[in-house]
Formats: structure tokens, C-alpha cells, sequence
């Protein structure tokens, strides 16, 4: 039995690596920042009527993180380690989508103390996690269903949308609940988005690298689509949503539609790419 089955020891290029773990130490302070800034009373960037970081994000970044980073330089970093703590963030996030759904909020929102990770971000948070499990348990394959690909692409989408909540004034896209506290902050958006660019970095099997490294239109074709789900549906509600107004508008059925487009024309090209590679085997 390879060592492979009982360690996850990830070996990575020197500047990922260090562009990894660079990224990786940020978050990692700042979450244990952020959990002992509330520990201590004095939550940083605290707003009674607008989000605020929860400590329970904060914890499962530090966690994710720290898995990762385990990954990376440990040898002998057992994989049932990796995924019992990406199995535990999954599931805490998991939970905490159903206790928001169907808790009375007036429940978790008699413990003034905590702030709750929002539904937005737990549903960011679960994607990463699917994303990490699916990496953990084996490389990524050269296979036209990239569906490394298609997780890390779909943990951006709550980001997009947050953002777009922040530009218009929409608590809805900010996940806001009853109570005003409970919602993506833009520190969240931050962390989140590094998270991202890590995941992305260290993972050099993505199809994504090899498609954009193999021509100069490759790229602008990529930054095209995905400038496009992002920039569409803002211009979409500029024109046709009023600032400050809740409720979903047309703006996030073009984003979903942008999202559908870049992610099509990805397993399109990856098909395309494998029969290449299956013909020149064949000849």
C-alpha cells in the first residue's frame, strides 16, 4: 500500500509555495485576530446596524488554512487529518445554513454576544470545503469533467453577488436576517477572496493553467467571460434597479447566466482538450 493512501503531503513549485503560505499566514492571523478581538470583547470593525465578521468564520478559515498549510510542508501529514477538519467546517457550516433557515431569529438573536456566519458566507465556506475534499482525496485528473474547476469557480459566486449587494445598497445579496449584524462583511469578502486566490495558486492541476498558458487569447477570451458575470449584472442594475432596494432583480439572473457561460465554456474546452490528447495518443 503507497504512502500516498495514508498522507497527504502536497509538493508544490517554490514561488506557489511561498505565494501559498504568504497568503495562507495572512488569513491566518487575521482570523485568530478577528476570534480573539471578540473573545476579548472588542470585535474589530463592530456595527450594531450593519455585518459584521463572525468568530465562527474567522475559526473555520483558521482551520481551512491550517489544513492546507499542513499539507503543503508536512511529509507526514495523515490525510484522515485533512479531512475529518475539512469534514468539520463543512458540516458546522452546514449547519449553520439550517439553523438560520428555520430558527426563529429572535432564537440566536438573543445572544448579543455572537454573531452567526451568514448563509452567504456558509455557502462560500461549503463550496471551499467540497472544493478542498474533492483535491484531498485525489489529484486532479486530466479529464474533461473538470470539477475542480467548476467548485472553485461556484465559491466565487457568493462573493460576486455580496459584492454587488455592497454597490447597490441590497441587503439581500448581503445576506442580512432580522438581525442587522448577521451578513457578509466587507472583511469577509477580503478573506474570502484570498482564500481563493491560495486555493487557485496551489493547485497548479487545475485546467484553468494550462488552458490560459497555452495562448494569449485563451486569456483575453477567460477574462472576457468572467469580467463579463461580474460586470454585466452591475451595469443591469444600475439601469434598472433602484439603489437601496431589496429582493432579487434581473442583475442576478444575468450573473447566473454569466456563471453558466464561463462554466460551459470551460468543460467545453477541457472536452476538446481530451479528445486532442486521446487523438494524439491514437496516432
Amino acid at each position: 500500500m503507497s504512502s500516498g493512501e495514508f498522507f497527504d503531503f502536497v509538493p508544490l513549485e517554490r514561488t506557489r509555495l511561498r505565494v501559498t503560505t504568504v497568503i495562507d499566514a495572512l488569513l491566518g492571523a487575521g482570523s485568530l485576530i478577528v476570534i480573539l478581538a471578540w473573545i476579548a470583547g472588542m470585535p474589530i470593525l463592530y456595527s450594531a446596524t450593519s455585518p459584521v465578521m463572525s468568530p465562527f468564520t474567522a475559526l473555520s478559515l483558521l482551520v481551512m488554512v491550517v489544513t492546507r498549510q499542513a499539507r503543503l510542508h508536512f511529509e507526514t501529514w495523515p490525510m484522515v487529518l485533512s479531512l475529518a477538519m475539512t469534514g468539520l467546517v463543512l458540516g458546522g457550516n452546514a449547519s449553520s445554513i439550517v439553523m438560520l433557515a428555520m430558527t426563529p431569529a429572535s432564537l440566536w438573536a438573543s445572544f448579543p454576544g455572537l454573531v452567526p456566519t451568514s448563509v452567504m458566507t456558509s455557502i462560500g465556506l461549503v463550496l471551499f470545503c467540497a472544493y478542498d475534499l474533492v483535491i484531498e482525496l485525489r489529484e486532479t485528473p486530466e479529464s474533461a469533467f473538470i470539477m475542480d474547476d467548476l467548485l472553485i469557480h461556484l465559491a466565487l459566486v457568493p462573493g460576486g453577488l455580496s459584492l454587488l449587494g455592497y454597490l447597490l445598497g441590497n441587503p439581500t445579496y448581503l445576506s442580512i436576517h432580522a438581525d442587522p449584524r448577521v451578513g457578509i462583511s466587507p472583511l469577509e469578502m477580503v478573506f474570502l477572496g484570498l482564500y481563493a486566490v491560495a486555493a487557485v495558486v496551489s493547485n497548479p492541476r487545475l485546467f484553468l493553467w494550462p488552458f490560459l498558458s497555452a495562448s494569449r487569447s485563451n486569456r483575453v477570451v477567460f477574462a472576457l467571460l468572467f469580467l463579463n458575470q461580474f460586470i454585466a449584472p452591475l451595469v443591469v442594475a444600475l439601469l434598472f434597479s433602484a439603489r437601496g432596494s431589496r429582493g432579487l432583480g434581473i442583475e442576478i439572473f444575468v450573473m447566473l447566466a454569466g456563471v453558466v457561460t464561463t462554466m460551459s465554456f470551460l468543460l467545453v474546452q477541457a472536452r476538446v482538450a481530451r479528445r486532442g490528447v486521446g487523438e494524439a495518443v491514437g496516432v
